[in-house]
């Protein structure tokens, strides 16, 4: 290129260099390379352990399309169960399956949500009752002024099924709320399990302990939902709204198991509301050490939650509260008991280190804070002259 050459060219003919910010993520480190879709999904399918997550992930998708097809929506307890070890799995193809720790974790978990489904449902064979005036009497006098709010949110809100008109959105949103019971406890309890370990052993035992206590108050207090409830005509009449949705989605599989196919269902174990105990478990879970948006998302849910089974006549709001209650008392003395085991575990591990006893008890009543055996600090050996 001659000098004349060199000046001809515009400024426009320069690529302009790439400014700091644009080369540096908000940490400070460099930002990876952007790749178009084609060479991402050639780098997923060059590389043996990406490209197994892939196909598993491919099967993963197609297994629930058939599915939904053959049978509706995995809702039950099972099936949720059955694909998130599924996920669990396939999400390990690239690394390695733990699978000792896979069985440890979850088999159990099964199990004993199996035979909490068995025992709901022969619980539904009661021993008195049901009850519900204690119920009525509650949301009318306390909760409603004079009104149960399912009675006065129906008024307000339920626009019966028409062929022709739908429902409204707002019928089609809490149902999907109400559905994500079903679901939510056991996507968190895999995502803890992937991504913080520790988190899921003190999880698990929590949400179980919360169903137990729960199954124990069915037996003991068999309670009719408000739904129920008025078509016995102890309260004025309410529409049950989510088999109404049931209807509208022309889903007969589902609409069959809600209304009581399902032969492990139990219609009056309404008291406590564990459908609204679970998500209140998760956001005093997560509550500690969340951002103010995340604390937001989480109390969002348990509130629409309650809103949700009011409004549907799912529960009263008595129901409700008694939930929110149990789980006060999960947290507390849960957190007590898992406090207490880890000690002991953290004693175990520092005894098969070599620490002597009192060493020991000394790294564990040290640390304090269930992660481990603080084996920085400990005393030195005495001289002889001590």
């Amino acid at each position: 290129m001659t000098a004349t050459d060199h000046t001809t060219r515009s400024h426009d003919d320069y690529e302009p260099l790439a400014s700091a910010d644009e080369l540096m993520d908000g940490a400070g480190a460099p930002k990876p390379p952007r790749h178009s879709f084609g060479e991402w999904c050639r780098h997923r399918w060059t590389d043996p352990g990406k490209r197994r997550v892939t196909i598993g992930w491919g099967v993963f998708l197609a297994s629930v399309v058939i599915y939904f097809v053959v049978a509706g929506i995995p809702w039950s307890t099972n099936s949720v169960l059955l694909y998130v070890m599924a996920g669990l799995v396939i999400s390990s193809l690239g690394t390695g399956v733990k699978w000792r720790r896979l069985l440890i974790d979850w088999v159990p978990l099964v199990a004993v949500l199996f035979l909490y489904g068995l025992l709901r449902g022969y619980a539904s064979h009661v021993l008195w009752g049901p009850f519900y005036r204690p119920q009525v009497w509650f949301d009318t006098h306390i909760a409603g002024f004079g009104v149960d709010p399912t009675v006065q949110l129906q008024r307000w809100l339920y626009q019966p099924f028409e062929h022709w008109a739908g429902l409204p959105f707002w019928d089609y949103l809490v149902w999907a709320c109400y559905m994500s019971h079903f679901f939510a406890s056991f996507i968190i309890a895999g995502v803890l399990w992937k991504t913080n370990h520790d988190k899921f052993r003190r999880y698990v035992p929590l949400f179980v302990g919360l169903t137990f206590i729960g199954y124990v108050t069915y037996v003991l207090y068999p309670a009719m939902p408000p739904w129920m409830a008025s078509q016995f005509g102890h309260m004025p009449h309410t529409t049950r709204i989510i088999d109404q949705v049931w209807k509208h989605l022309h889903s007969h599989l589902g609409q069959s198991l809600f209304a009581g196919g399902d032969s492990f269902d139990n219609n009056v174990a309404a008291m406590p509301s564990l459908h609204c105990a679970y998500p209140m478990l998760i956001a005093a879970f997560f509550w500690k050490g969340s951002s103010r948006r995340k604390k937001v998302l989480l109390a969002a849910y348990p509130i629409f939650m309650a809103f949700t089974l009011v409004y549907t006549g799912e529960h009263f709001l008595i129901d409700i509260l008694v939930g929110w209650f149990y789980v006060a008392l999960t947290m507390y003395f849960g957190n007590k008991l898992l406090d207490r085991w880890d000690v002991r575990r953290q004693r175990k591990e520092a005894l098969a280190l070599g620490d002597t006893p009192e060493i020991a008890l000394a790294g564990v009543n040290g640390n304090g804070n269930g992660n481990g055996v603080d084996r920085g600090h400990e005393p030195a050996t005495p001289s002889p002259s001590t």
